[in-house]
């Protein structure tokens, strides 16, 4: 009987399994020759970029040398200003009384006028540069010129009675001059040259908070902050408790209403000894007025005891008070916990989250939810606090 040829494709045929494993594999392959010749042309390359940076560098030094150049004048003849953008000075913005003629404020003063409306961010650099490097340092004066060519009415700035900011022009200031001004006044600042008193530092304090409330600048907080910070550190020493507190009232009579967005957007994070300092005033000055306890004359905490709500009220308080105290108070609480570390006192915070737990959840706030969860953000971070102190124990 003829034997059948099974198929090679028989659909019936049971397929060997173990035959893909029967196939060779190479193993890996040293391959001296190739491995040289990656590294040889990777060396090339190397070289040729090396090669390629020094050239960068000799055309950026040269471009460096041919911006000086361009801001390079002879001080016995008077810098001619370009009109850009403004006016270089509208004295029909002045509310205050200047000098009769504007070029009695020296050739800087001009340049830095011109830097604070030039519209090419290029150009307002480069005499951004030529500042700096001349060593010279802007008086009052200089400051109140740019605020006035801005279109700022300086009243605003300084009037208690005027929350808003009050410069009209802001929307065609560009952002880079404002940078640079507020920067460069900083920069000088810093330098404790002593060309601004010590009550036109604080002066120019008061116009920088008021500035933060501008729609249109206060979207550039953190250059705002750094001039209002230069500007405390240099005018109050941190055991000037006097001037300290003078200067604290007076902000926080101002803005009371917003005090919560003030001391956020220009104190955190705390970066001096001083700042420090107002903070301590305006927050536990606040803190004792939610509370009711002004009676208690002493203007800083002497410990973290002090903050722990639940040794002051009960909970039926907040059930005869409107419900934007309460929403104050935690918002507070928010950044004030963190800043004097209440979670040092593990008891003490577990026993507020849970009284202010207790008093949030029936209020029915709009906002209830958001509280809850910064009360639950601490009783996290609390928890992982004792579970590292456990880790240590053990």
């Amino acid at each position: 009987m003829p034997k059948i040829k099974k198929s090679v494709n028989d659909e019936n045929q049971c397929p060997n399994k173990m035959a893909g494993n029967n196939k060779y594999k190479s193993g890996f392959k040293f391959d001296m020759k190739r491995i040289l010749k990656e590294r040889q042309a990777e060396d090339e390359f190397l070289k040729k970029h090396a090669d390629l940076d020094k050239e960068m560098k000799v055309v950026d030094d040269l471009f460096q040398e041919e911006v000086k150049n361009t801001i390079k004048h002879d001080d016995s003849f008077p810098l001619v200003l370009p009109k850009v953008g403004f006016v270089i000075f509208d004295r029909s913005k002045c509310n205050i009384n200047f000098e009769d003629k504007f070029s009695t404020t020296g050739l800087y003063s001009q340049q830095l006028l011109l830097m604070s409306i030039e519209k090419s961010e290029f150009e307002a650099n480069i005499i951004f540069n030529n500042l700096i490097n001349s060593n010279w340092s802007p008086v009052f004066e200089d400051v109140q010129l740019i605020l006035s060519n801005w279109g700022a009415d300086l009243d605003s700035l300084t009037n208690s009675k005027l929350l808003k900011c009050q410069i009209k022009d802001s929307e065609k200031i560009k952002r880079h001059n404002f940078e640079l001004a507020m920067n460069f006044l900083t920069y000088n600042i810093l330098k404790n040259n002593k060309k601004l008193s010590d009550d036109e530092l604080l002066t120019l304090a008061q116009y920088t908070v008021k500035i933060s409330f501008d729609h249109h600048f206060g979207q550039m907080i953190n250059i705002i902050k750094k001039l209002f910070s230069a500007c405390i550190e240099t005018a109050i020493q941190e055991n000037d408790d006097t001037s300290i507190i003078i200067f604290a009232q007076e902000l926080y009579s101002q803005y009371d209403s917003k005090l919560l967005k003030m001391i956020v957007d220009l104190f955190l994070p705390l970066e001096g000894n001083t700042m420090k300092k107002i903070y301590t005033y305006l927050t536990f000055k606040l803190y004792k007025s939610l509370l009711e306890k002004t009676n208690n004359i002493s203007p800083f905490p002497s410990s973290i005891k002090e903050w722990f709500v639940q040794d002051y009220v009960t909970k039926d308080f907040f059930n005869k008070k409107p419900k934007r105290l309460l929403y104050r108070l935690i918002r507070l609480l928010e950044h004030v916990v963190i800043v004097f570390d209440l979670y040092t006192d593990e008891k003490k915070l577990n026993e507020m989250y849970d009284f202010l737990h207790c008093v949030v959840k029936p209020t029915g706030l709009s906002d209830s939810l958001k509280l809850v969860n910064i009360l639950d953000q601490w009783r996290l971070r609390l928890f992982r606090l004792h579970v590292n102190r456990q880790n240590v124990l053990f």
